[in-house]
């Protein structure tokens, strides 16, 4: 026990590392959004259709990274609190274009505010974490056929 506690966090792997910061973030960001009736998931998804304009249900997905389908649960329940709407798109009417409603716009500045005044780690590293954790993303949506090709082209570097 006392070998596994020596080992906390600095020798979890960068994804067990990524995703236990994410989860802690995100209840703590849960706790300050609870008053609004809100989660940090549906903070998010009101933050993306307001960043987006009128969008499809899975050009919102694909924007957070999470399924249609998780995003449908989500956005009921945002509906069903009066902060935005589906409304039928053009063409063969079955998309549902999302518009947030100015009682969601209000909800999410307050929201934001919310957010924005949670207690920050010092400035210059979380600005240091945010430009790697988006190189992380960058190249996590890259296509799987460009990652490997920079593996290979690393791997080769690094035995010049």
């Amino acid at each position: 026990m006392a070998l596994a506690q020596q080992n906390r966090p600095a020798g979890w792997s960068t994804h067990r590392l990524l995703s236990t910061a994410a989860r802690l973030d995100e209840r703590r960001i849960n706790r300050r959004l609870v008053g609004l009736g809100l989660t940090k998931s549906s903070f998010d998804a009101l933050d993306c259709v307001e960043e987006l304009g009128p969008a499809t249900q899975n050009c919102l997905a694909d924007e957070l990274g999470i399924t249609a389908q998780s995003l449908g649960k989500i956005l009921d329940r945002l509906r069903d609190l009066g902060l935005l709407t589906k409304e039928r798109g053009a063409g063969d009417g079955r998309s549902r274009s999302v518009r947030l409603t100015p009682r969601g716009r209000s909800v999410l500045r307050t929201a934001e505010e919310l957010v924005r005044g949670l207690p920050r780690p010092e400035l210059k590293a979380e600005l240091d974490l945010r430009r790697h954790l988006e190189q992380h993303i960058a190249h996590l949506a890259e296509p799987p056929e460009a990652q490997s090709g920079d593996t290979q082209s690393r791997d080769t570097q690094a035995e010049a």
